[in-house]
């Protein structure tokens, strides 16, 4: 599809436009920006006035959701996919495996399993909505939390949407029998389904009503709703309305996928009559996970599309470039070629010995405690030649900072990054990542790099004030 010609570059329109240009505001192709670098760092600039060219964004959902839906639903084909069917469906073998035998014995293994195909499920879920090719897989490190909680919200959230349907049915159902018990023992389900219920309309009507209910109930507890929210029907109707044509597009792919699922079952009775010992149940059981982790990252996808709609993260972690990873194609010299060399380091400096290198070490630490400006950023240019030198985040941190009101940037930039890098668990991570990027985007000019830095802040470091002051300071672009 062509691209609008409002998004196109107005020097050569054929191309569009990825850039566009602070000072000019002009659109800008690839053969219209240019790579600059100040220092070591590198920035985009407008070929035309030369000032500094903005990444141009657009939202996700502007992109082909089918084409995006081709790619989940071939997740669990591909490598990583491949690797969490064989471990999961490995653990449900092997707990299958023990609940075979004595009805008493077969609730804990049982209910095990459960919570580890749910909680598989919802991981798949989330780190689908991140964008994750390999999503993190659950550690299981708290029972309660990593595998009862998550069994028992898919079981609840599942069963919850067909129970209109189990009502209307149970109550056709013939008088001699027991609902409850028949429901509880384990009888068929051929017993509950009484002919009139078989035959009653509105009992078809419910279960059809569920299973078109089931993704957006799946994706709301995959948001964090609790059970009655997941189950709340006019929270499933918004969610339908906030994709718009795109949720018929999703609920045309849960019918492929049910009507491939019950294949995929009748396929794993067909493996289970072999009974090759344990390799019968382990492909059996790989073979019923194939469908549901489609499911899994089809609605990940929604979420990692059309989730601000949703109302699961805010607009700006939707937006992405143009020209994805397109570059300007006139680029600044190599380092090497366009800058003389850095002498080597003398051989005296080369050979300090251990006890030397502690001595300076123990000088920086003062000069930095002292306050010594001058002192500490000339030990420090000496020292961060050293392999393996033991300078902590917060020394890192008071150097980007001191070298930033001494107009020193490159060497500010180095230190923040250091302190960023050091430590990145400690709370001056995102503090040296705020001035790392306030030093970038108003001293230095590089107004892509400090949004970069912005955004990753949001993500890595939530919740924080530094994540409060980066989000004051991202807009999505035009």
């Amino acid at each position: 599809m062509a691209a609008p010609a409002s998004t196109r570059c107005p020097s050569h329109p054929a191309a569009v436009a990825g850039w566009r240009c602070e000072q000019c505001e002009c659109l800008l192709c690839p053969s219209c920006v240019e790579t600059r670098r100040m220092g070591t760092v590198e920035y985009f600039a407008c070929g035309r006035c030369g000032g500094t060219a903005n990444v141009l964004l657009r939202h996700r959902s502007d992109s082909d959701f089918r084409q995006r839906l081709k790619d989940a639903l071939r997740y669990p084909l591909t490598g990583p996919g491949l690797q969490t069917l064989v471990a999961v469906s490995l653990m449900l073998a092997v707990l299958r495996s023990l609940g075979v035998g004595i009805r008493l014995f077969q609730v804990l293994p049982l209910t095990l399993a459960l919570g580890v195909f749910w909680t598989t499920f919802f991981a798949l879920v989330r780190g689908a909505a991140r964008g994750d090719a390999d999503p993190e897989s659950p550690d299981f490190s708290d029972i309660v939390r990593d595998n009862l909680w998550p069994g028992l919200r898919g079981l609840c959230v599942t069963v919850g949407v067909f129970l209109p349907a189990i009502a209307r049915a149970l109550f056709l159902a013939p008088p001699s029998a027991d609902p409850f018990l028949l429901l509880v023992v384990g009888a068929p389900l051929e017993t509950v389904l009484s002919p009139a219920a078989l035959a009653d309309p509105l009992t078809w009507g419910l279960a059809l009503l569920g299973f078109l209910w089931l993704p957006w109930a799946w994706l709301l507890a995959s948001m964090g709703q609790s059970i009655l929210g997941a189950l709340h029907p006019l929270r499933a109707l918004a969610c339908i309305r906030a994709l718009g044509r795109a949720a018929a597009t999703v609920m045309g792919v849960f019918v492929m996928l049910a009507i491939v699922h019950a294949a995929m079952h009748r396929q794993a009775d067909a493996i289970l009559e072999f009974q090759v010992f344990f390799l019968s149940r382990w492909f059996a059981e790989a073979t019923t996970l194939i469908a549901p982790f489609a499911a899994a990252n089809v609605l990940g996808l929604v979420l990692y599309v059309y989730g601000d709609a949703l109302g699961y993260l805010p607009t700006r972690e939707f937006m992405e470039p143009v020209l994805a990873h397109a570059v300007p194609e006139r680029a600044p010299q190599p380092l090497r070629g366009g800058e003389p060399e850095a002498p080597p380091p003398e051989p005296a400096d080369a050979a300090l010995s251990a006890q030397e290198v502690a001595s300076r070490l123990a000088t920086f630490t003062q000069a930095v405690e002292a306050r010594d400006v001058p002192q500490a950023l000339a030990l420090y240019t000496a020292l961060r030649v050293l392999p393996r030198l033991n300078v902590s985040p917060t020394q890192h941190l008071f150097v980007g900072q001191a070298a930033a009101v001494e107009g020193n940037f490159p060497l500010s930039v180095e230190a923040l990054e250091a302190a960023a890098d050091a430590a990145p668990e400690e709370p001056t991570a995102p503090r040296a990542l705020v001035l790392l990027a306030r030093v970038q985007g108003e001293k230095m000019g590089n107004a892509v790099r400090a949004e970069e830095i912005y955004r990753y802040i949001l993500h890595r470091y939530p919740d924080t004030d530094a994540a409060r002051f980066a989000h004051a300071k991202v807009m999505p672009a035009a």
